[in-house]
């Protein structure tokens, strides 16, 4: 089973993976599940650890360090991070490990 989809086509197969478990979803909810998954992925991979946390608005994602304590947000590059992602995955997620690094790195 496919647990953070990687681009439209794993978010097609995760749909239908859903819908055979009885689960019902859409893509627009499965698509933002897959950003904001893959960007706290990044986040923990670069921070070696699950220490902030991330949320998604769709065009900004903001990175805290405590729910109360924002410390940064990336922006989409195009009209939102959903556009980006069905628009070529790979170069969106390219983008975030260099948006949230700099992030990181402000601290």
């Amino acid at each position: 089973m496919i647990q953070i989809p990687q681009d439209m086509t794993e978010v097609k197969v995760k749909i239908a993976q859903l819908e055979e478990l009885g689960h019902k979803s859409n893509e627009k909810q499965v698509v933002f599940d897959a950003i904001q998954d893959n960007a706290q992925a990044i986040l923990d991979e670069q921070l070696e650890g699950h220490y902030d946390s991330c949320t998604l608005d769709n065009d900004k994602i903001t990175i805290y360090e405590t729910p109360e304590k924002p410390i940064g947000s990336v922006k989409s590059q195009g009209a939102s991070f959903e556009e980006d992602f069905r628009k070529n995955a790979n170069n969106m997620f390219i983008y975030l490990q260099q948006e949230i690094s700099k992030v990181i790195n402000q601290r």
